[in-house]
C-alpha cells in the first residue's frame, strides 16, 4: 500500500480492483468505461482547450473546473470505441472528482499497482493511465497556483 493517502473514492475504487481476479478486473474496467460521461456541451469540438494526453495512443482530452469550495472536477474525453482506456479515465473521474488539488497532488505517481491492473491490461496501456494521471496532476497543480 502507497504511504499517501489517497482520496476516499480513489481508495474504494483501489480496494475492489485489488479484491477482484483478473477476469473480473477486466469486466468491472469495462462497467467504469460506461460509467463515464460525455464531455460537457461547453468543450465540445473544443479539444484546444483541454488537457491533451500523447502518452495515450487513443486520444484523450481533459478539463478541469474548481468550485467555490477549491475542489475539482474534471471532465475526460475519450472516444466510446476506447472501452480500456475509457474504464482508466473513468476511474480518475470517480476517484479525484470533487478532490481538492493537495489531495490530487498527493496520489502516488504509481497508485494503481495497487489495484492489480497489470495483471490484466498491458504495459503500454498502464503507461496511458500515468498519463492520464500526470495531466490531471498537471492541471491541480495549476488550478493551486491560480490560488495563490
Amino acid at each position: 500500500m502507497s504511504e499517501k493517502k489517497l482520496p476516499k473514492a480513489l481508495q474504494e475504487i483501489v480496494t475492489d480492483f485489488a479484491l477482484a481476479d483478473r477476469r473480473e478486473k477486466l469486466d468491472l474496467l469495462l462497467q467504469y468505461a460506461e460509467s463515464l460521461p460525455p464531455l460537457p456541451e461547453r468543450y465540445q469540438g473544443k479539444h484546444e482547450e483541454l488537457e491533451s494526453v500523447p502518452e495515450c495512443m487513443t486520444p484523450v482530452f481533459i478539463a478541469v473546473e474548481t468550485d467555490d469550495e477549491g475542489r475539482l472536477h474534471y471532465y475526460f474525453d475519450v472516444p466510446p470505441n476506447s472501452p480500456t482506456v475509457r474504464g482508466l479515465a473513468a476511474i480518475l473521474y470517480h476517484g479525484l472528482n470533487g478532490a481538492t488539488p493537495e489531495e490530487v497532488l498527493a496520489v502516488p505517481a504509481d497508485f494503481y499497482y495497487e489495484t492489480g491492473l497489470q495483471d490484466a491490461i498491458s504495459h503500454q496501456r498502464l503507461n496511458g493511465f500515468a498519463g492520464m494521471l500526470a495531466h490531471v496532476k498537471r492541471l491541480a497543480a495549476k488550478a493551486l497556483e491560480s490560488r495563490a
